[in-house]
């Protein structure tokens, strides 16, 4: 997928991509929101720890470095190789939570996303080496794309396989249930 051209169409994508994930994500039954069912054996709610992981990780990447520091990447104690365990911290952060909990969370970070993007000049969001936790081969933009609006269409794909693999819910017969 091309990057966005501008960010009118980056808030768009990433809104875009948010909503449908959280439309898809809220329709799980509660019942079977921790089944470790997905690929990778994952569970809806690992799913959505995960998304709101990495966009957490994005505002702490900029925050840091709004307060002068230099920005761990990609979290403090891990480095990139460690990806999978990082993902696992995700995971084990945010497992007491219900997907309701997880969906709510979701929600509040991406609109933090979406008020850093608009305060955000077009210059900032789009040239290279703009930040240091960026680098400067990548602006700002790729980075939202690949940590945000790719996986939340990716996610979304799981979620949707997995539903359509459920059998359909027999509707109750009401002589039964009386």
């Amino acid at each position: 997928m091309p990057l966005p051209a501008n960010k009118t169409e980056l808030q768009r994508r990433l809104q875009d991509a948010y909503a449908k994930l959280a439309e898809t994500a809220a329709a799980v039954p509660a019942e079977r929101e921790r089944e470790p069912a997905l690929a990778g054996g994952l569970s809806p709610c690992d799913l959505i720890a995960y998304q709101i992981g990495w966009g957490r990780r994005l505002l702490a990447w900029e925050a840091s470095e709004a307060d002068g520091g230099v920005a761990e990447m990609p979290a403090p104690g891990y480095k990139w190789n460690q990806l999978g365990a990082l993902a696992q911290a995700f995971y084990a952060e945010h497992r007491e939570r219900t997907l309701a909990q997880l969906l709510a969370e979701f929600e509040a970070m991406v609109g933090e996303l979406q008020s850093f993007v608009a305060a955000t000049s077009e210059e900032v969001l789009f040239g290279l080496g703009q930040r240091r936790w960026a680098g400067p081969k990548w602006p700002l933009v790729k980075w939202l794309q690949v940590n945000t609006i790719a996986p939340y269409g990716s996610a979304r794909a799981k979620l949707r396989q997995w539903q359509r693999s459920l059998p359909a819910s027999a509707p109750v017969d009401a002589a039964e249930s009386g």
